[in-house]
């Protein structure tokens, strides 16, 4: 089978074929294999091939450059825009057009789209420059203590497509790569080097020769051709359309470029001198630059013990692991905090929220691990501070960041306040983890920080309390993190033969009966060769109503086959080829209509209420109501519901048009944006978008049925709000005839209620808050009467002890049993059993009763405990 390690070799025994060009010849590039790696590389005279695993850092400058993120981008775009790039605007890091990705992991992938579970292109320009930044998690660990990983990078994707019939390769490519490296980046030619190597799908659907530039040790970027399609075996032929991807890590470039000892520095000068300012660190900067130069060969998840790592480095410093850790940690935690506050600047801007699902499972481990790092050194700077600071800086070059503040700032408070709600508990935790001595695995530690909050920093910062030391898996930040990036989702399939059915409810929305054909019959399923039945998608429940006599209770589609659910025994009277007669369910499908149209007036009343940050995460729309799930941090309040509504029903009332029409996907996301895909991403090169309003109020890529006009919805009432998963919350609602019916409802109840409590509506909410201060009075009462009842019994129960023991089956509640067997084993030496008629049971063992309550438990029934108390279920 087809491998990288074959297409090395393969590729390296040719490499006039693949990997040289024009420009090597021109300037007098050779090629050389690394006698350390053994990889081939090109160079005017450098006999290894630059790669940082075996040649130093050489790029520091005693005094660095002054130049910033953004004047360095400035310098950048200009030699893009001269060589007839066009510069597009950023992606979001979320990758809404995706749906098997949460976040944009590289710049190629804004151009990315799936077919059929096919990647296809999809872009706006040809050749193109564009300044995308990138999520990634998997260096969580590495972050702040080698100098120059990054969970939020820009990827400056240099891209050219569709070559030969445009675009350029490899000759243009890589000249345009020494032109800039040695006139903007002013690297020295006699330092470059290009390595070669392979690049390919998983799948090797993709693949081709990739080149590496170096230069003082370090990478400065990886250009890839994509030229290649596996055909069988270890043979290979060439894409139609071939394409190049160069990814041009910009905050290495602006390292290289200004000369720092760590890229933090490089990237966020401003953010730290304000860190270390407020917290008052200060730090030694002879002891740091020396650990800077060592950090660069530095990669936690390749070392087995990170405490044996930081000795080792401890001892090149010619400090102790103490030193190490109180004069270079908390620089190290800046440098992270600095990072992870970049990351949830731009994901938080573009509507992600941390929580303990998907990819907000990911921004949840950097916050946490941010305002842990605050904690542990006593940083006393604001962390939102760091997101402002850093919105204003960006701001000639995404100006986005600085209009989404306030929402941000929301957010980021209710995620602080969830992290010390925790804390104490996971700091408990970890003692008593390093007391026992624990060994842990990853997948124990994955259980302790999703179950308590407990962290690898909290475990490391609680054995130095205790002198002690522990093991925690380096790769845990890996591990965990790699489970949110990608998500797979189920694909619905039937197996019936038959052709595309044709969607005539598409072509007229309002029509109630049809005539088609039979082009398929199995067990209760019937296909046809046309229909007026929308099968379930998009949230919107499947069709009802008949074919002839038979009636159709469900509607589903598999592989753009269109099936017909009968709930009656006539489907052998169907036959391939018959002519039948449709009827549509009309009343209820133009209610469900009402309610899917309902359904986008409340994503979009929930966005202008609560903030950026909401998007929709789900919905069902059916006669009876609608609901959505919105991601937002925390369930809203009345007055925030009594804020959407009313906010659904003005648009309701302006009677806006609502337009569907079938784009080109591409005209589509230029026109509209990523908001398009509320639902979900794009399947196919054409997509259904539903226009609300001339000014487009509301816009979405959506397969369901609509209304013509906002008025047609009459009233929509949002009937509740709950919250289904951390971070997403269902609103429910009902719109036309369905919400009139449940104010009618409302009001009927409120009337029985008034009427039940002998008062008017406006001293009902004060009538209903004594009652219920009378019952729980009442239940106190009760509740002291009760204990006074167990307390009685047990001194009877005790006295009929025999050999210490006290068995009794009892008529009270589980919790009543606890207290009666607690208070019996009060007494000396005394161990109780008690049960009830639920066949709970209970054992509760004085300390000097010799008895063990999980041993009593267990020849009696399953359950577990303690020694001296222990309950489960009578066997």
């Amino acid at each position: 089978m087809l491998s990288k390690d074959f297409l090395r070799k393969e590729f390296a025994a040719n490499p006039k074929k693949y990997y040289e060009v024009e420009v090597f010849k021109k300037e007098g590039f050779s090629r050389r294999v690394c006698p350390k790696c053994g990889k081939g590389f090109w160079s005017l005279g450098k006999v290894t091939c630059g790669d940082s695993s075996h040649e130093e850092y050489s790029f520091f400058k005693p005094k660095p450059l002054d130049e910033t993120y953004v004047g360095f981008w400035k310098k950048f775009e200009a030699f893009w825009k001269k060589n007839n790039h066009e510069i597009l605007p950023r992606y979001p890091v979320l990758s809404r057009w995706r749906d098997d990705l949460y976040f944009t992991i590289a710049s190629i992938v804004d151009f990315q789209r799936l077919e059929n579970g096919r990647v296809a292109f999809e872009y706006p320009a040809n050749p193109l420059m564009v300044p995308q930044m990138c999520l990634r998690f998997p260096d969580i660990a590495n972050i702040g203590i080698t100098g120059r990983h990054f969970s939020c990078f820009m990827m400056a994707g240099q891209h050219s497509f569709n070559y030969p019939k445009q675009g350029y390769w490899k000759d243009e490519c890589i000249r345009l790569n020494y032109e800039f490296l040695t006139k903007v980046l002013k690297a020295d030619k006699e330092e470059l080097t290009y390595g070669e190597d392979v690049w390919s799908m998983p799948d090797f659907s993709a693949f081709g020769p990739c080149i590496e530039s170096f230069s003082k040790g370090s990478e400065l970027v990886n250009s890839v051709f994509m030229q290649y399609r596996h055909s069988q075996g270890n043979e290979f032929t060439e894409l139609d359309t071939k394409a190049i991807d160069v990814g041009w890590g910009f905050e290495r470039l602006l390292w290289y470029y200004r000369g720092d000892y760590t890229a933090y520095d490089a990237v966020f000068p401003k953010e730290l001198e304000f860190m270390k300012k407020q917290s008052g660190f200060k730090p030694n900067k002879e002891l740091l630059n020396r650990y800077a130069k060592l950090s660069a060969s530095l990669d936690v998840d390749s070392v087995l013990n990170l405490r044996e790592e930081k000795q080792k480095i401890a001892s090149m410093l010619g400090i102790s692991l103490d030193e190490l850790e109180e004069n270079i940690s908390p620089m190290q935690g800046l440098y992270a905090i600095a990072d992870h506050s970049r990351a949830l600047l731009f994901a938080l801007s573009d509507g992600a929220l941390p929580s303990n699902t998907a990819g907000g499972y990911n921004l949840r481990i950097l916050a946490r691990r941010a305002f842990g790092f605050m904690k542990e050194y006593d940083f006393s700077f604001e962390f939102f501070k760091l997101l402002e600071m850093q919105a204003k800086e960006l701001k000639p070059l995404f100006p986005e960041l600085e209009e989404s503040l306030d929402s941000i700032a929301k957010t980021l408070d209710c995620e602080e306040k969830k992290y010390y709600s925790t804390l104490e508990k996971a700091k408990k935790i970890a003692g008593e983890i390093i007391s026992r001595g624990e060994r842990l695995s990853v997948e124990k530690m994955a259980t302790l920080y999703e179950s308590n909050g407990v962290t690898p920093e909290i475990l490391e910062k609680a054995a130095r309390e205790k002198h002690a030391q522990i093991d925690v898996p380096t790769n845990f930040y890996d591990a965990i993190t790699s489970r949110h990036v990608m998500e797979k989702k189920a694909v619905k399939k039937t197996e019936l033969a038959a052709p595309i059915t044709r969607a005539v409810y598409y072509e007229d929305n309002d029509l109630e009966s049809l005539d088609a054909t039979v082009a398929a019959v199995k067990d209760n399923l019937v296909a046809l060769d046309q229909t007026i039945f929308y099968p379930e998608g998009g949230g919107q429940v499947g069709d009802t109503g008949f074919i002839d006599s038979a009636r159709v209770v469900d509607t589903q589609k598999s592989n753009g086959i269109i099936l017909h659910y009968l709930d009656s025994k006539k489907i052998n009277e169907f036959k391939v080829g018959q002519k039948v007669r449709l009827k549509l369910d009309a009343q209820r499908r133009k209610q469900i209509t009402l309610h899917h149209s309902a359904t986008h007036l409340v994503i979009q009343g929930a966005h202008r209420v609560l903030g950026k940050q909401v998007w929709q995460a789900g919905s069902k729309k059916t006669e009876d109501e609608g609901h959505v799930d919105i991601t937002h941090f925390s369930k809203p309040s009345r007055r925030e519901l009594d804020e959407i509504e009313l906010e659904v029903n003005k648009a309701v009332k302006q009677a806006l048009p609502i337009e569907v029409k079938e784009f080109d996907r591409g005209a589509a996301e230029k026109k509209h944006g990523f908001r398009l895909y509320q639902g979900g991403g794009a399947i196919g090169r054409k997509i259904r978008v539903v226009d609300i309003g001339e000014h487009s109020y509301d816009v979405q890529a959506c397969g369901g049925t609509h209304a013509k006009n906002t008025k047609e919805l009459g009233l929509v009432k949002i009937t509740g709000a709950e919250s289904v998963q951390d971070g997403v919350v269902r609103l429910h609602y009902k719109a036309g005839q369905k919400a009139l019916e449940q104010i009618q409802k409302d009001e009927e109840i409120l009337e029985k209620t008034t009427e039940l409590l002998a008062v008017s509506k406006d001293q009902l909410p004060n009538a209903v808050e004594k009652m219920i201060a009378e019952w729980k009075a009442a239940r106190k009462e009760l509740e002291k009467a009760r204990e006074e009842l167990v307390d009685a019994h047990a001194v009877k129960l005790a006295k009929q002890a025999k050999n210490g023991l006290v068995e009794a089956k009892v008529d009270y509640s589980s919790a009543l049993c606890e207290k009666l067997a607690l208070k019996i084993a009060e007494g000396d030496k005394l161990c109780a059993v008690v049960s009830n008629s639920d066949g709970f049971v209970v054992v509760a063992c004085n300390e000097a009763s010799g008895k063990n309550a999980v041993e009593l438990l267990k020849a009696r029934g399953v359950g577990g405990g303690s020694e001296k108390f222990a309950r489960g279920k009578l066997k």
